[in-house]
């Protein structure tokens, strides 16, 4: 099993490095204890479960299995565990109120998106990937991370956002959810068992923007102190 991950890997370097980085900001917030903070509490079970569901989608396309169901389940499980730092974040009890709202009406309209896309839901062979909930996701993930931005400028409480843990966490999250608006609609006829779509370096463009965030999150959680974010 070793050589077959070892082959996979250096056939698919940028498709693989993600899954691996994602140890590094888990390290960190571990050794830091970050997660005694709540933000960084869901942060560390948002990795672990990605780490969790990313290591199996490996272990799958590294026996040439069609990983795109796990890839399909996996939306709103991401969408809740990473708006939900921002629950933490916002000010107002009302814009918190909307973002509760959005969990389980995202949920909903995902599984619509899955099953209308896969009307038979369980044939992993041919399962194809949604066609609107990554979109939804990143337009809604990006909204509340410029509202975190808007009521951070407008309130003038952090003296120096690049040495603010929370500031490269959102930094992170904002470039990862910018890539999903662009190749999101493409992905989803390229990533066929079947009649494989070939787009050249736009597959890659996901995995190059996520391997850049879980960097910028292990830049944030490295700078991370109890005394000073609690200040």
């Amino acid at each position: 099993m070793v050589e077959i991950y070892i082959s996979y890997i250096i056939r698919q370097p940028v498709v693989s490095a993600p899954v691996f980085l994602t140890l590094l900001p888990i390290f960190l917030i571990w050794r830091r204890k970050a997660y005694h903070d709540q933000v960084f509490l869901v942060l560390f079970g948002y990795l672990i479960l990605k780490f969790g569901i990313d290591f199996v989608m490996f272990d799958w396309a590294s026996q040439k299995k069609n990983t795109v169901l796990l890839y399909n389940l996996n939306i709103p499980l991401r969408y809740v565990l990473t708006s939900w730092m921002f629950y933490y974040k916002l000010d107002l009890k009302v814009q918190k109120r909307w973002l509760i709202i959005s969990w389980p009406a995202f949920i909903a309209f995902s599984l619509w998106d899955i099953i209308r896309t896969n009307p038979s839901m369980w044939d992993l062979h041919n399962h194809k990937l949604v066609l609107y909930s990554t979109t939804v996701e990143g337009l809604l993930m990006l909204f509340w991370i410029m509202l975190y931005f808007y009521n951070t400028i407008r309130t003038l409480r952090i003296p120096n956002l690049l040495t603010y843990p929370f500031f490269w966490i959102c930094s992170g999250l904002l470039i990862y959810y910018s890539s999903f608006l662009f190749i999101s609609p493409v992905l989803h006829y390229a990533s066929k068992w079947e009649q494989y779509m070939d787009i050249g370096f736009l597959y890659y463009v996901p995995y190059i923007f996520e391997s850049v965030s879980l960097i910028l999150f292990s830049i944030g959680v490295a700078q991370f102190s109890d005394r000073a974010y609690a200040k």
